[in-house]
């Protein structure tokens, strides 16, 4: 009978240091797992938060560039627009100064010729503008 005691005694007493074993073994793994878990959402947080910050500069940037070059476009249109009324007005005044030998106030003030200039004026005006807006985006 003491045989089967003590054989019972050192079976339980292995299954115990294996029970043992086992239950270390896994507090380890969770206490290891539960670390890995926080230093991954750790490091996930401060990802998002980079490739947020990341995200909303090249937005800034983009809409930056894309106000500058819709300015410079309509900058070169009203540019363009000047060269036409320049050469228009041009062209009507020397055909009025072929034909009538003068440029007098009374031609200067004809209603195609207003017209002219004070499209030209706003033009100008629109010009300062649009530079004033470009300068202020360069900086």
């Amino acid at each position: 009978m003491a045989n089967k005691k003590t054989s019972d005694k050192k079976s339980t007493s292995a299954f115990d240091s294996i029970k043992n074993f086992i239950e270390n073994v896994t507090e380890n793994v969770i206490e290891g797992t539960t670390v890995v878990t926080d230093k991954i959402k750790d490091s996930s947080a401060k990802a998002y938060v980079a490739s947020a910050e990341l995200a909303e500069e090249a937005s800034q940037r983009i809409h930056l560039y894309t106000d500058k070059v819709s300015l410079q476009k309509e900058e070169k249109s009203i540019i363009e627009r000047q060269k036409e009324i320049t050469v228009d007005f041009g062209g009507k005044s020397l055909a009025h100064y072929i034909k009538t030998d003068t440029l007098h106030k009374p031609f200067l003030n004809t209603a195609e010729i207003a017209t002219l200039v004070e499209e030209y004026k706003g033009n100008q005006k629109n010009l300062i503008s649009i530079e004033k807006k470009i300068k202020k985006l360069n900086n």
